[in-house]
């Protein structure tokens, strides 16, 4: 009877998860460097601030690296499970971020973006924080698809959105295709000091600054809300907050 006993204990300890069990999260991330966010060896202040969360609320995390649209794309189809990204409405329809009611809660997001203008040196295209000076239907060069690009379009600035890197992007500010660009601060500065010193410079009051956030599979965080809300909120705990 103690035999039985024991091998029906240990037939239901094998077959039945851990309580507690880690949620297994993967992730994708850049393969291009996105400073001071990620990087792809994994060393980004991002993706430090999720492994100290991880701490907190247990999760494993698998790390996918591929080019920015195909993690977007691979979110939306579900073929990995979450990504950093700023809120915009549309990725809505196929991805969760943490909310607070009916808005995006910022004391959840991982960090901040900042997106700044550069122009050739000695240039006189401004930026006073809201509205471009000396650009008239000069186009401003960008890379399809980020947050920004709306807002360019908001200010009725003509856009030139072929640059499919931040390379690129600033190929085309070298070569006078555009009078400016706008970019990740982090990655502008990083080509402005390996490549352009003393060609470009980047103008003082940035673009927009926006919170990034730990966007997750809509199908994926339906299957485990419980867990990902916990971690959301460990990540606030980590970051500092309450």
């Amino acid at each position: 009877m103690r035999r039985l006993l024991l091998s029906l204990l240990l037939g239901l300890s094998l077959s039945a998860p851990a309580l507690g069990a880690p949620l297994t999260l993967k992730m994708c991330i850049f393969d291009h460097p996105f400073p001071p966010m990620t990087l792809p060896d994994g060393s980004g202040q991002a993706q430090e601030l999720l492994r100290r969360a991880s701490r907190l609320q247990p999760v494993l995390i698998q790390n996918v690296v591929k080019p920015r649209f195909d993690c977007m794309e691979q979110l939306r189809t579900g073929q990995v499970d979450a990504m950093l990204a700023a809120f915009i409405e549309d990725r809505t329809s196929y991805g969760a971020f943490p909310m607070a009611g009916s808005q995006p809660d910022t004391s959840r997001a991982v960090g901040e973006l900042n997106f700044s203008v550069s122009r050739r040196q000695g240039g006189t295209v401004e930026w006073d924080g809201r509205r471009f000076h000396g650009l008239g239907r000069q186009p401003v060069g960008t890379q399809p698809g980020l947050l920004h690009v709306a807002l360019l379009r908001q200010l009725n600035v003509v856009i030139d959105d072929s640059g499919g890197s931040p390379e690129q992007v600033f190929a085309m500010l070298a070569q006078n295709r555009v009078a400016a660009v706008v970019t990740q601060q982090g990655e502008g500065e990083a080509l402005i000091a390996d490549k352009y010193r003393g060609q470009i410079e980047m103008l003082p009051r940035p673009f927009i600054v926006t919170p990034m956030y730990l966007i997750v599979n809509k199908a994926f965080y339906q299957k485990n809300q419980a867990q990902v809300e916990a971690y959301w909120d460990a990540i606030r705990q980590a970051r500092g907050g309450k």
